[in-house]
């Protein structure tokens, strides 16, 4: 029951907003995530984080800006 009224309330949000603003939304996390993780693997951040989670951050961050390209080419 309260997974319907979740996925009806979630439904309705996603028709709400543009596809575009979904897609600047992902580039804009892809790019902070991806600049996270990268200042991660190369140890100037003052994050106490190890390499394994500054490549799973950039690999992240890469999947979120290559989703909205793909979309918008197809």
């Amino acid at each position: 029951m309260l997974d319907e009224i979740l996925d009806v309330l979630i439904d309705e949000v996603a028709k709400l907003v543009p596809d575009v603003v979904w897609g600047a939304v992902f580039l804009v996390t892809g790019a902070l995530t991806t600049m996270l993780g990268v200042t991660m693997i190369l140890d100037m951040t003052t994050l106490n984080g190890s390499m394994r989670l500054g490549g799973v951050l950039t690999a992240v961050g890469v999947l979120l800006i290559a989703g909205p390209f793909v979309a918008w080419y197809r």
